[in-house]
């Protein structure tokens, strides 16, 4: 299995590809141009589009995406959530862009999920938002964790649908994962599990 990625979107985003052979998993889609002309020039066909949490700049190119490919979207159990609440649109006013999903959502519970041949953990993350979920490929030791942790960081719990206790809850429940696990977050760089353990403070405090 290969990881490939692109950063693009009005915030810079991370979409990730998860490729087996010729087919692939997404992991959140900011810009539909972009992600296209990648499934296009590496000649993919997609399985499946997984959205780590559905703030509106990981999933900007979903549904246009999905009219394209006919593609699945997919996205943890946990509600509220931003695609359920149409009337939540700070994005408008912010950077001038209105953002809505027309697209059928297949909600994933927490555990171990099969799509084709790719076999991965739902792990329920809230606290960010409350349907923010990260995905863990345990065989090949990856987590795609979206905004829920970053490189030195994590996601803001000051918005609308955030937590801070749930944050909380969460991180302590992703210290039990092995240290050599690599994260791939939704903006900045990939880190390991084990080096936030170390240094993230937020996830020190949650000890």
């Amino acid at each position: 299995m290969r990881i490939d990625s692109i950063t693009c979107g009005l915030i810079k985003n991370n979409n990730y590809f998860v490729i087996k052979g010729d087919e692939c998993l997404i992991i959140d889609i900011s810009d539909f141009s972009a992600v296209d002309k990648f499934i296009q020039e590496n000649h993919l066909k997609v399985k499946g589009v997984l959205l780590t949490h559905s703030h509106w700049d990981h999933l900007m190119g979903v549904e246009e995406f999905v009219k394209k490919y006919n593609a699945k979207v997919y996205l943890g159990s946990r509600k509220p959530n931003y695609i359920t609440k149409k009337e939540f649109d700070y994005t408008k006013e912010k950077y001038g862009v209105t953002v809505e999903f027309d697209a059928d959502v297949i909600y994933l519970e927490e555990g171990e999920n099969t799509i084709d041949q790719f076999n991965f953990h739902v792990i329920e993350t809230p606290g960010h938002t409350y349907c923010s979920v990260v995905y863990y490929f345990k065989q090949e030791g990856i987590m795609f964790t979206g905004d829920f942790l970053f490189k030195g960081t994590i996601g803001i719990t000051t918005s609308m649908y955030s937590n801070k206790e749930l944050m909380e809850e969460s991180l302590r429940k992703i210290l039990n994962y092995p240290d050599e696990i690599v994260i791939y977050p939704g903006h900045g760089a990939i880190s390991r599990l084990g080096e936030e353990k170390r240094s993230n403070m937020f996830l020190k405090r949650a000890r």
